[in-house]
């Protein structure tokens, strides 16, 4: 990969991942899009890798055993049509869905330390407890942050691999 006669290819990679990443930083709208289509990429890939999975058990195993695995390839596929098609609500309802579970089990585990004398509430429980209520309140500010660290990786890599084109060319 890392020959002289891959220098332009780099170059081009790197250029378009740093235009990619500017782009997705300035506009968190973008960002979001970005992370809800390489999800539904990776939802996409793992049905890929369950549906292997089925031909192979198709051989040997009853459908009733075959049965929870298609199950599985449903949701997978209808999650990555979902995550493509509405990305910014789906974006919003993970987030909203993770913050009341969250909060559940943070105010769970409260409830469960009260009487134990060694257990105390301290700033870090309220920390955590306030952040989840920020997540449910407003869903996308998990997915703005997240696009954000997202682009800043992107633009690094870019950036990587435009000076190791131009350092490869010389």
């Amino acid at each position: 990969m890392y020959k002289k006669e891959n220098s332009t290819k780099l170059i081009i990679m790197g250029t378009l991942l740093l235009a990619l990443g500017i782009l997705s930083f300035l506009y968190e709208g973008i960002g979001i899009k970005i992370v809800s289509w390489t999800l539904a990429v990776v939802l996409l890939f793992i049905a890929y890798l369950n549906l292997k999975n089925i031909n192979e058990l198709k051989r040997y195993a009853t459908k009733t055993e075959i049965a929870p695995f298609t199950s599985i390839q449903f949701i997978l596929l209808f999650c990555a049509i979902l995550l493509t098609l509405f990305p910014n609500k789906i974006q919003g309802l993970i987030s909203s869905i993770l913050g009341i579970y969250y909060i559940y089990s943070q105010l769970l585990r409260i409830l469960k330390s009260r009487n134990n004398p060694y257990y105390k509430l301290g700033f870090g429980s309220i920390f955590k407890l306030i952040f989840w209520f920020v997540l449910v309140l407003s869903p996308f500010f998990l997915s703005r942050f997240i696009a954000s660290i997202l682009s800043l990786l992107i633009i690094l890599l870019g950036v990587h691999l435009l000076s190791t084109g131009n350092r490869l060319k010389i």
